[in-house]
């Protein structure tokens, strides 16, 4: 179970990053605002890092077009479930690479993390319509 946690924590911190940003519309001026943030997606491996990604994604979110609010609230929504479910079994993402601490968890709480973990790997297909639409619409580049 210990596997899968790690595994499944490597993909929850692989997510792409914004990289230019244009327009001048509310959803473009989000993400202008929140590009720090974007950018240094999955870089920092920390609690707190984790609730300003899901800060970022929600203030896109809150002024997206139609055709991806969906998505941005859906990655917002994962992000927060992973931290809830942190906060839950009383770790902090930045500790989750501590055996010793990890070891201490039960079978129930190692569940709820790998189930939060797996909501949040679930949203390629959110992520993708999100760097698609952002370049079109703000002509940003996603990487």
């Amino acid at each position: 179970m210990m596997h899968a946690v790690a595994g499944l924590i490597t993909t929850v911190l692989a997510v792409s990053t914004l990289t230019a940003c244009g327009g001048d519309s509310p959803y473009c001026t989000a993400v202008k605002d929140q590009k720090t943030t974007l950018n240094s997606l999955g870089e920092n491996r920390t609690t707190a890092a984790y609730r300003s990604y899901a800060r970022a994604f929600r203030s896109v979110a809150k002024v997206s077009p139609p055709a991806v609010k969906k998505d941005w609230t859906e990655l917002a929504e994962v992000t927060a479930s992973v931290l809830n479910a942190q906060d839950k079994v009383g770790i902090k993402l930045e500790e989750m690479s501590d055996v010793d601490r990890v070891k201490k968890l039960s079978t129930g709480q190692l569940k709820s993390l790998n189930n939060a973990y797996e909501a949040f790997n679930k949203t390629t297909q959110q992520r993708r319509a999100v760097v698609k639409n952002v370049k079109q619409e703000c002509e940003i580049t996603l990487t």
